[in-house]
């Protein structure tokens, strides 16, 4: 990388806006398989355990596509696990800030009791990318030009 052109700035916008994009792509991916696995063991748990399963799948789904745009294959595999599991707790705990602060749908919207809008994805990726840009600027400021 150029040190002190425009790329210092460009790149981590860039790879930023990518996380955010895939984030929420995979969190959407990640809501469908949740909802696909709740449907398949035929909700035998109560309506709150299968939101929860519902609200990790979109989580986990986030956090993964957040962290695709700050991966560095060059660290090592137990850094590069922590900082995916980080990631991930990030999307997961976006997605339950996104639950708290989007708009909810009314009870009896498509005959579903929780209809969320797609504020849930956007602070799953929100969230995600928080956490994949601090640790990636950490890291690139750790070791410059590797």
């Amino acid at each position: 990388m150029v040190e002190g052109g425009i790329y210092v700035l460009v790149i981590p916008l860039f790879r930023t806006l990518v996380g955010f994009g895939v984030g929420i792509f995979l969190g959407i991916l990640g809501g469908w398989s949740a909802t696909i696995f709740n449907a398949m063991i035929g909700y035998p748990w109560e309506v709150d355990v299968h939101r929860n399963i519902y609200l990790g799948g979109v989580g986990l789904g986030a956090g993964v596509g957040a962290y695709i745009g700050w991966m560095d294959l060059t660290l090592h595999r137990l850094l590069m696990a922590a900082t995916l599991l980080l990631a991930i707790l990030g999307g997961i705990a976006g997605t339950y800030a996104g639950m708290v602060y989007a708009q909810n749908s009314e009870p009896t919207y498509l005959g579903r009791a929780y209809t969320i809008e797609n504020g849930l994805h956007f602070g799953a990726a929100i969230g995600g990318v928080i956490v994949a840009t601090a640790l990636g600027l950490l890291n690139e400021i750790r070791s410059p030009g590797h």
